[in-house]
């Protein structure tokens, strides 16, 4: 469930409804408030319904081609199937925004409550991988055994508070498990850690200083 914090509201967001023409939606693009502006969502008149997104490039496209700039914005439009709710799960969150710059999030009346965005779905992220409170990235190469992360994490607990683990596992290749630990970079304990992960025929493949990232 999406936290109303990750939401950027519509009150903040500059919309157009669907019968805005593509020359007005032209001059809102090239307007000085909204140059860096990529896409906008489109709504219906009374501003509550999602019908979908503009995007700068098919306007610029549309008058390459010399298209008739009074036809409604509609005429250019993409994504209108794209949308998630308030109520959406991460998972559903994430493989629908991951070909798109922001994702529009509705309520449980399907009306528009405002924009799921890249920079918000980084942050969730993060907080997830508690980059922010974490000392040390440490990854460790599985066995691809069963049982393989209840060893590691136990002997993990010796020395540290476990904040995350994430496992990476990219095709036809070796299962890596992160953990996220509230250990400084060059602390002896992360070194006992360390020696004590190898003896147990553990590969560290990588430690990464996450105060790098504060």
């Amino acid at each position: 469930m999406l936290h109303k914090s990750m939401i950027t509201p519509k009150s903040e967001l500059t919309t157009v409804t669907e019968n805005t023409t593509i020359a007005q939606v032209n001059t809102l693009f090239n307007s000085e408030k909204e140059a860096h502006t990529r896409t906008m969502p489109i709504l219906d008149e009374s501003g509550s319904l999602f019908r979908g997104n503009v995007y700068k490039q098919h306007v610029y496209e549309h008058i390459a081609k010399n298209g008739d700039m009074n036809l409604p914005v509609t005429a250019i439009m993409r994504n209108s199937t794209k949308f998630i709710y308030t109520t959406s799960q991460f998972y559903e969150v994430f493989f629908a925004i991951r070909d798109l710059p922001f994702i529009a999030v509705l309520d449980e009346n399907h009306h528009f409550t405002g924009i799921f965005t890249h920079d918000s779905l980084m942050d969730l992220l993060s907080q997830s991988w508690s980059v922010g409170t974490g000392g040390v990235a440490l990854s460790v190469a599985s066995h691809n055994t069963q049982g393989d992360l209840k060893i590691i994490s136990k002997i993990i607990a010796r020395y540290s508070n476990i904040e995350s683990v994430l496992s990476l596992q990219p095709k036809n290749d070796t299962l890596t498990l992160m953990f996220t630990l509230p250990l400084v970079f060059d602390s002896v304990q992360l070194q006992k850690l360390v020696t004590h992960l190898e003896k147990r025929h553990f590969t560290v493949t990588s430690i990464e200083d996450l105060k790098r990232f504060s």
